[in-house]
């Protein structure tokens, strides 16, 4: 069922409460109508015993009406009813001057809690007309009422009518307690929500230390600070080295884990007056205030380093990561947080570039460097549309027959005034940018389009490898984008096969495997690129149905003359073999190493030996031999 509108709530909860009052009034005004009846029984008053034993009947009645769904319709009755007696004692009895008069208040206060306003004012406006009416009539002499009696009988009944008096009293003021009460706990609850939601949107939910929000508050603060000092503030970036090993080989909860006793270790070495943030992942942000000089912060970050960074148990595992450490100093970098934020990143980076488990502080240079970068990665962009990207093809060899069995498709990038530009150095681009996905839309169609032209010219064989990057997998629509690919060229899916890192199986998110199930369900083969360097284990093999593994060229390079490479080249392919997977060494330059390779049972190479990438053309006349 549909929950309830809070309107509609509200209203069916006003109505019980206006009910359980109408209830109560009820009990009590019954009572009260039993005991002025049974006083009248005794004292043998005859004429007003029908009429109280009519009011007793109609008080029930209207609870009764009221608790039918009527509660509108059972208060009128009831309190009309009320008021109706009261003035015909009045009339009866001893006039304004009677003891019914007392009754009057109560019924409004009645009337206030249970009823609607225009009741009360006709009620209200009924009672003031008979007053004046009864007595204006007893002035003028038309109507004379008795003198009231001021025996026990008339101090029971007012003692009654008292009674009935203060039990409306303190039904008002007990339900007014209660709703200050309840206000009272609610506005601590609501007090404790927004220093709650205050908290969440201003502070980091695994480790509570400052985001971004708070971090830029806090930095204004202490630069106030320093200022008035004439003193420095520093930004500190620390991001760890090689942190997402920990995520792909352990799992997110070791790596939380880890995340919250670095913050640990990190507060620890920190005066009172820094400040320590975390801005997501794995990188912290640290705001050093009353700077003097640049040895003091170089110092700290060799503490950190040296302290921060020891061996930690997760789940089992001792885990040991260092970190690359940027620092931005204001006033002689900058005043504006946001600015010193990106200063201290780019010297985090330089940090990185320069072998990680090291510290930077920020120069010009750096920044320099900084808009070289976007300038390519804007080149970049327009070079998708300018034709100054192709695909070059290096060929996979059969090792036993030397027969070529197919291609890796490697995108390169002539640019128009700067040259060749290394893949190593625009692919990373790509990736940070996001411009990997349109790249790999690019390569994966033109690859499959130039295989399908290669089975027409007579090359029926030949198959075609393309590397794939995991943004590819978690951003993009890359399932799509493969099946579209093979039907626009008309190309069978077991002449296509992606080569992907062990990092991307190892994150076995649902959604992945569905996308890797659907693409072999199209005969697409998957290999594992740069096998052996990663997070190796048998386990992803099978799920995700591996058929090649590639055998990284650090282990293939010099094999015949270091037995390390050797033992593990010689494990990596006895385990393909009894798990039936393919295998395929990549940096093949030396015949005597092909030849060691066959040996080893290895059945598909690749490398300088043979060819390096080739333009398709060339790489035409190369097959056509051994065709």
């Amino acid at each position: 069922m549909p929950n309830k509108p809070a309107n509609s709530i509200l209203k069916d909860q006003s109505l019980q409460f206006r009910l359980e009052k109408l209830r109560q009034i009820v009990i009590a005004s019954e009572l009260c109508v039993l005991l002025i009846l049974a006083q009248h029984i005794w004292l043998g008053r005859w004429r007003t015993t029908e009429i109280l034993i009519v009011l007793a009947l109609a008080l029930w009645a209207s609870y009764l009406i009221a608790k039918r769904g009527r509660l509108m319709v059972g208060a009128a009755i009831l309190l009309s009813t009320l008021t109706l007696v009261a003035s015909y004692f009045m009339w009866m009895y001893g006039g304004v001057r009677d003891e019914a008069i007392l009754i009057l208040p109560a019924i409004l206060i009645f009337t206030a809690v249970i009823a609607s306003y225009g009741l009360f004012l006709l009620l209200l406006g009924f009672m003031l007309v008979n007053l004046l009416v009864l007595g204006y009539v007893n002035e003028v002499g038309v109507y004379v009422n008795n003198d009231m009696e001021t025996g026990l009988y008339s101090a029971v009944l007012l003692a009654l009518i008292l009674s009935i008096i203060s039990f409306s009293v303190w039904l008002l003021s007990s339900d007014l307690r209660k709703m200050l009460e309840k206000l009272s706990i609610e506005n601590q609850r609501v007090r404790e929500s927004q220093q709650e939601i205050h908290r969440l949107v201003n502070h980091d939910p695994l480790t509570d230390l400052p985001n971004r929000r708070l971090a830029k508050f806090l930095f204004e603060q202490a630069l106030a600070a320093s200022n008035r000092r004439e003193l420095m503030v520093a930004i500190i970036f620390l991001d760890l080295d090689h942190f997402k090993a920990i995520n792909d080989s352990l799992g997110h909860q070791a790596g939380d884990l880890y995340l919250q006793k670095l913050t640990q270790r990190l507060r620890g070495l920190l005066r009172e007056s820094d400040t320590l943030c975390r801005f997501g992942g794995d990188e912290f942000v640290l705001i050093i205030q009353n700077v003097e000089h640049h040895e003091q912060l170089a110092m700290l970050c060799q503490k950190i380093l040296s302290h921060a960074t020891q061996s930690v148990m997760i789940q089992n595992n001792e885990i040991c990561l260092t970190a690359s450490i940027g620092i931005a100093v204001s006033p002689a970098d900058g005043g504006e947080f946001d600015g010193l934020c990106q200063k201290a990143d780019m010297a985090m980076y330089s940090a990185k570039e320069r072998g990680r488990n090291n510290y930077c502080f920020f120069s010009e240079d750096m920044n320099q460097s900084a808009q070289e970068v976007l300038q390519l990665q804007l080149e970049l962009r327009q070079a998708i549309g300018a034709g100054q990207l192709a695909l070059h093809y290096q060929p996979k060899v059969e090792l036993k027959s030397g027969r070529i069995t197919g291609a890796e498709a490697l995108l390169r990038w002539e640019h128009a005034s700067r040259g060749f530009i290394a893949p190593d150095i625009f692919i990373p681009l790509a990736e940070r940018s996001g411009l990997i996905i349109e790249l790999g839309d690019w390569v994966l169609k033109e690859a499959v389009r130039q295989c399908r032209r290669w089975h027409l010219m007579g090359f029926d064989w030949l198959t075609m490898a393309i590397n794939v990057s995991s943004i590819q997998f978690k951003r993009g629509h890359f399932e799509l984008a493969v099946m579209e690919a093979l039907d626009n060229a008309s190309l069978e899916g077991r002449f296509l096969e992606l080569e992907l890192t062990e990092s991307l199986l190892l994150d076995v998110q649902p959604a992945l495997q569905q996308s890797l199930a659907s693409i072999q369900d199209k005969g697409v083969g998957l290999s594992i690129d740069d096998f052996g360097t990663g997070y190796s284990n048998l386990g992803y093999l099978k799920r995700f149905r591996v058929s090649v593994l590639k055998i990284d060229k650090s282990f293939v390079t010099n094999l015949a003359g270091n037995s390390q490479n050797e033992a593990i080249v010689q494990a990596i392919i006895q385990m393909a073999q009894s798990l039936k997977i393919g295998t395929v060494a990549e940096g093949v330059e030396d015949g005597q190493t092909a030849a060691k390779l066959i040996d080893m049972g290895c059945e598909v190479g690749q490398g300088y030996h043979w060819s390096k990438p080739l333009p398709s053309a060339d790489f035409l006349r190369l097959i056509k031999p051994t065709a």
